[in-house]
């Protein structure tokens, strides 16, 4: 039920924990991650804000971004606070089963997701003619294709990790075109043999598409949040260690 009164940093980052199945105290971001006690009036959207300075942050109440590694809480604007989920995002958008991104491309998908290490990184659903066409429109563009796309796509993988297993894995369960981030060259020879076609929608493009999506949950349940999307977006680290986390000012 929508709400007139602007809401606490804390109401805004439980109603997205609770949207992305997300799980709290570890050491991975998900939830509050910079503490504030002001009402989330304007919420700022960053897929990665990086190093200071931080004078686009001025006039926000709080940020909501996907990796907070590299920020420097300290040289934040006094009052803004940060909500971080980098987990739970990628996996609600890579393998989510009711609005992730195959949801938003229409395409009806399995019930078991496809597994790097043992976790869900995507999934494997039906056909999805004119599948080009249904990313540009849904994400404003592509970065790079790979293969045959002219070809039907009689079942599509949305994978969020190009490996030779991954493509090997969605080819075994007859995809014929993966729609993923970016072409990784240990997944490009497995594409070639197999015939799979790639679609490589860019990651961060993805990310801010997904960062937009949990901003629709937070103004349906409080309309007059005002959303200021990408104030400062920097290219995706490798992984996240390799990004240098900063500990943060945790809630509780």
């Amino acid at each position: 039920m929508a709400s007139e009164a602007a809401p606490s940093l804390d109401a805004v980052a439980a109603l997205l924990t609770d949207a992305l199945g997300a799980t709290t105290g570890g050491p991975d971001p998900a939830g509050t991650w910079i503490t504030t006690d002001q009402p989330v009036r304007r919420l700022g959207l960053a897929v990665e804000p990086g190093a200071p300075p931080y004078d686009w942050a001025h006039g926000l109440d709080a940020l909501l971004v996907h990796r907070p590694f590299g920020l420097w809480p300290a040289r934040l604007p006094v009052g803004v606070g940060v909500i971080a989920y980098h987990g739970a995002l990628d996996r609600w958008l890579w393998s989510g089963p009711d609005w992730g991104l195959a949801a938003a491309l229409d395409v009806p998908t399995d019930a078991a997701p496809l597994l790097r290490e043992g976790r869900p990184i995507g999934v494997v659903g039906a056909s999805a003619p004119d599948l080009l066409k249904r990313v540009q429109n849904l994400l404003g563009g592509v970065d790079e294709t790979l293969g045959d796309m002219a070809r039907p796509a009689e079942r599509v993988a949305v994978v969020g990790a190009m490996t030779d297993a991954l493509v090997r894995d969605a080819a075994a369960r007859g995809a014929t075109h993966v729609v993923t981030g970016q072409i990784r060259r240990p997944g490009v020879a497995a594409a070639d043999q197999t015939g799979v076609a790639i679609l490589a929608v860019g990651q961060a493009r993805a990310e801010r598409w997904a960062l937009r999506r949990l901003a629709e949950r937070v103004q349906a349940c409080w309309p007059d949040v005002q959303i200021i999307p990408h104030l400062k977006d920097t290219a995706a680290p490798a992984d996240a260690e390799a990004a240098g986390a900063v500990e943060p000012n945790r809630a509780g």
